[in-house]
């Protein structure tokens, strides 16, 4: 069913792709050819969330590699770029002065921080939201923050939003953070949450250092 799925969403995802390829050179327009990019971004970002649907159904094959914390969430940053502009979020950036080495799949570990991160973006007012992404020290370990001032978490719920398929959205799968879980876990990192209904939600999560 999901490699069903996959083959039907990707067809018409492909169609899109190519429409964009044939009208850039059609379009002299600056502003339309940064409409443009913004869909072929976003189908790349659907394609992706298709390949994390087709994951959650296998064991995740990872490498793991001495790789920075900066850069895979500068390189989540610039995943998210479109939507965080869109909303005029406004984010605020606290890292260690030297590289936070932890043992990573690169790759893996930005999809996790990716489906926390668009959360956080789905969550935060437009034009007033905030979301705070820190990397603290502290031996052995680096912890990661991501805070936002957004709508929340009730109580309930927050054991059970790495169950797959469990969402409170109504346009959600409830895939995002299933598959956010799997790969910290593969990681060997821990993931802790707190929320306060109205005020915001705050991961926090935990990799061992390298030198």
């Amino acid at each position: 069913m999901l490699r069903t799925l996959a083959h039907e969403v990707r067809n018409p995802l492909t169609n899109i792709n190519l429409s964009v390829e044939q009208l850039k050179p059609e379009l002299n327009s600056e502003d339309a050819n940064i409409y443009l990019d913004i869909i072929a971004r976003n189908c790349g970002r659907i394609d992706s969330l298709i390949s994390e649907l087709l994951d959650l159904s296998r064991p995740a094959e990872i490498s793991l590699q001495k790789t920075g914390l900066q850069e895979v969430i500068e390189s989540t940053l610039a995943s998210a770029s479109d939507r965080i502009s869109l909303k005029n979020i406004r984010l605020e950036l606290a890292y260690p002065e030297r590289p936070a080495f932890v043992m990573a799949d690169r790759e893996k570990l930005k999809i996790a921080f990716l489906n926390i991160l668009i959360n956080a973006v789905e969550a935060v007012p437009a034009q007033s939201g905030i979301i705070n992404i820190s990397i603290r020290e502290e031996a052995p370990n680096y912890r990661v923050f991501i805070n936002d001032n957004g709508n929340g978490i009730p109580e309930e719920n927050i054991s059970r939003i790495f169950e797959p398929y469990f969402t409170s959205k109504t346009n959600g799968f409830g895939l995002g953070l299933a598959a956010t879980w799997n790969i910290l876990q593969s990681h060997r990192a821990a993931i802790d949450v707190s929320s306060q209904l109205g005020e915001g939600t705050s991961f926090m999560l935990t990799f061992e250092q390298v030198s």
